[in-house]
């Protein structure tokens, strides 16, 4: 198999057994001078072994990625850069399409896609990045690119969770659930709580997961309670204006509804509307313990380069330090539910992870409970930032 330089704008193919990253045998160069390149961004990702994955064919979904080996919540499955990057803006589109390369035009249609307009059409399928000249652009890349869909629902949901790395310029996949060897990677190409009606018309498949497999008029429903929930999140809340107390109790409730539609990843922006309350009230400790689950779901879904986790972090230690800390009074009010923990910390799995992975990156909710009396937790990020220096 021929394998190309690993740096996005390079064409160039590696010789057998050459010019590899010496640290990591993850990233290969057909030279010296693209290994110095592309160390500004990779050195951020080199100490951490990347687990073993494969594309295979998948029957009924084409091609799909599958771990080789057991994955552990929280790990970096792959960060790659895009092979292929096109601007969004239409006005540039077409003229950057005519420059593709004849080997780039073959990858990208190697993607299922419509037979009309077919590079157009399978732009759809690019995803979010930033292009070389810092605008916004769309890119295709080797592995994450294969990934398949599962819609979030009751019945599952996807297992990792994929965004663009603005430090490293490169899309980065995540794990969000423990994921065993053999089982196939999958994430939810719409994150949002929105129905999936559109999936046909901007990725060209018809979904079949055990979600969209369930009778209509559980579908409906399921449906109606995300509706509310969305109208609940989009309600202007004056913080000033409301019962502290009840608002507490709406955020639960609201998080507890959500996530058993399966959206565990609203579980994090909830936690931050009731960390800015607690602080508002001047009630630290249970700040404390808002911010840290804040903290700790911008870790599993943004990864340690994540520009907002170092706020995030900081406030959880010292809310005290918050903007709009006291505006509102002193009033002591409380910190997420063992029931609210248990929808983002998931019980441990008896499965035991791989060496690479042997260092589990969540908690169990009885652990996160306990330790959510502490000052200081410890976190997915500690966990990660240990794996690292080993």
């Amino acid at each position: 198999m021929v394998q190309q330089c690993d740096v996005a704008e390079c064409a160039n193919e590696v010789a057998q057994g050459k010019s590899h990253c010496g640290r990591c045998k993850k990233k290969f160069y057909c030279s010296g001078t693209c290994q110095q390149k592309d160390w500004l961004a990779h050195r951020k990702q080199c100490k951490v072994p990347m687990p073993r994955i494969s594309v295979v064919d998948i029957p009924g979904k084409g091609k799909g990625v599958i771990a080789e080996e057991h994955i552990s919540r929280g790990t970096l499955i792959v960060s790659e850069r895009p092979r292929v990057i096109l601007p969004e803006q239409a006005s540039k589109l077409q003229e950057a399409i005519s420059r593709l390369s004849e080997e780039d035009i073959s990858f990208i249609m190697s993607f299922p896609g419509p037979e009309n307009n077919p590079i157009v059409g399978r732009f759809q399928q690019f995803m979010n990045c930033v292009g070389d000249d810092g605008t916004s652009a769309k890119g295709l890349s080797s592995t994450i690119c294969r990934v398949n869909h599962t819609c979030h629902s009751p019945k599952g949901g996807p297992n990792a969770t994929y965004f663009w790395n603005d430090i490293s310029k490169e899309e980065a996949l995540y794990a969000i659930k423990e994921i065993r060897a053999g089982q196939e990677i999958e994430v939810s190409y719409k994150p949002n709580p929105w129905n999936y009606e559109n999936l046909r018309e901007k990725y060209g498949f018809e979904c079949r997961c055990a979600g969209c497999a369930r009778p209509p008029a559980e579908r409906l429903a399921s449906a109606q309670r995300i509706r509310a929930y969305n109208d609940w999140v989009n309600i202007p809340k004056d913080l000033g204006r409301v019962n502290p107390f009840q608002m507490l109790e709406d955020v639960e409730k609201q998080i507890l509804i959500i996530s058993a539609e399966g959206y565990i990843n609203q579980v994090g922006p909830r936690a931050q509307d009731a960390f800015k309350l607690c602080a508002a009230y001047s009630d630290e400790a249970s700040a404390q313990k808002w911010g840290a689950l804040y903290r700790d779901h911008l870790t599993m879904y943004r990864g340690l380069t994540c520009p907002e986790l170092k706020e995030a972090k900081h406030l959880a230690a010292k809310p005290r330090t918050f903007e709009h800390w006291g505006d509102c009074g002193i009033w002591t009010l409380k910190g997420p539910s063992k029931q609210v923990l248990e929808c983002f910390y998931p019980p441990e799995v008896e499965a035991a992870p791989s060496a690479l992975n042997k260092d589990p990156t969540s908690r169990s909710a009885s652990t996160a409970t306990s330790e959510a009396t502490q000052t200081t937790q410890f976190s997915i990020a500690d966990m990660q930032t240990r794996t690292r220096s080993r």
